[in-house]
C-alpha cells in the first residue's frame, strides 16, 4: 500500500496526540497535495478553479465569477485541529496568508441604467480564516471497513478583500454607481453575496479530492487500532 511511503505518516486511533499526529500528516502532505499525487488520483491544488460564483441570480440583478482561478490555498497556517474518533467528525481552524482570484465577472443588471457586460476581474484577498466541520462515515465493503467525507461546513472570512474589474473610465464609474446602489456603500454587503458561493463550491471540490484519496484505504490503514 502506499502508506510505506514516507510522506505518508498513520495515526493510531487510540494515540492520545492523535490531534497533533493528523496536523503533522498533513503538514507532511500539504506540499505533495498542492502539486498533485497521481498514484492517488489527486489532481494538483493550485491553481484552484471553480466555473461559476454566483453573487447574484434574479430577474433584476444576474451577477457572476466564472472561470475563477485561484492561487495561494497552499500558503496557510493550520491554527487548530480536533478530530471525534468516534464520532467521526473533524474541527478545523486555518489562516491563508494571501489568495488570488482571477476571473471572469458576467454582470447583467437593470437597476437604474441596464448595465450588461462581461470582462476580466481580479481579486486580491490578505489573511482569509476559514473554519470547517468535517463528518465522515463508514461504509463496507468487500467485509472492510472504509471511511468517506460525507459533509463539509465551511466558514470563510473574506474582510481583506480588494478587487479590480478590467473597465474603461466610463463602464467603471457606471459600475460603481450600480454597485453601490446595488449593494449599498458598505463594501461588506458585496463581501456578504460572494462568500455563500465560494464556500459552497469549495466544499464540493474538497469533497471530491478528500475522497478519491481516502477510498483507496480502509479504516484500519488510516487509522489503525494502536496508540
Amino acid at each position: 500500500m502506499f502508506f510505506t511511503a514516507s510522506y505518508i505518516q498513520v495515526c493510531g486511533r487510540r494515540d492520545p496526540n492523535l490531534d497533533k499526529c493528523i496536523i503533522n500528516s498533513i503538514d507532511n502532505l500539504k506540499d505533495r497535495i498542492c502539486k498533485g499525487i497521481p498514484e492517488l488520483d489527486s489532481p494538483p491544488l493550485v491553481p484552484f478553479i471553480i466555473k461559476q460564483i454566483t453573487i447574484s441570480d434574479t430577474d433584476n440583478a444576474k451577477l457572476y465569477l466564472k472561470d475563477a482561478v485561484i492561487t495561494g490555498l497552499c500558503d496557510f497556517d493550520l491554527n487548530f485541529l480536533h478530530m471525534d474518533i468516534d464520532t467521526l467528525h473533524f474541527n478545523l481552524d486555518l489562516l491563508f496568508k494571501h489568495v488570488h482570484l482571477n476571473g471572469t465577472y458576467d454582470f447583467d443588471i437593470k437597476v437604474l441604467v441596464p448595465f450588461v457586460h462581461k470582462g476580466p476581474v481580479h481579486f486580491i484577498i490578505d489573511k482569509v480564516g476559514a473554519k470547517a466541520e468535517i463528518d465522515m462515515k463508514l461504509v463496507t465493503r468487500n467485509d472492510k471497513k472504509y471511511v468517506y467525507l460525507s459533509k463539509i461546513n465551511l466558514k470563510l472570512d473574506l474582510r481583506n478583500l480588494s478587487y479590480n474589474f478590467d473597465l474603461n473610465e466610463n463602464q467603471s464609474a457606471q459600475l460603481n454607481e450600480i454597485i453601490s446602489n446595488f449593494f449599498g456603500s458598505n463594501e461588506e454587503e458585496f463581501v456578504n453575496r460572494v462568500t455563500p458561493s465560494i464556500e459552497t463550491e469549495f466544499s464540493k471540490q474538497i469533497l471530491v479530492l478528500a475522497n478519491n484519496i481516502v477510498k483507496r484505504f480502509t479504516f484500519d490503514e488510516l487509522f489503525p487500532d494502536r496508540t
